[in-house]
């Protein structure tokens, strides 16, 4: 596994914030739960650490390596 960095994460759908902001480092090994009440965004999130769901802006880096351009296949993350 190695470190994910979400920093300055925003998600939007038109006028919609869907995740506004998210800064958070996992390190590498490290197990972590996304909890929240219903259209918070975890899944909106988890989807655009794994290439699935394009970002509004910020930057996501993977093993120091931003992958914001980079295809869902390409990441060699599962989730």
């Amino acid at each position: 596994m190695a470190d994910i960095q979400l920093i300055d994460l925003w998600k939007m759908y038109g006028d919609v914030q869907a995740v506004r902001g998210i800064n958070l480092y996992i390190n590498d090994g490290e197990f972590i739960a996304l909890v929240g009440p219903s259209g918070c965004g975890k899944t909106t999130t988890l989807r655009m650490i794994a290439g699935l769901e394009d970002i509004s802006s910020g930057e996501i880096a993977i093993a120091n390596h931003v992958v914001n351009e980079v295809r869902p296949k390409d990441r060699d993350i599962a989730m």
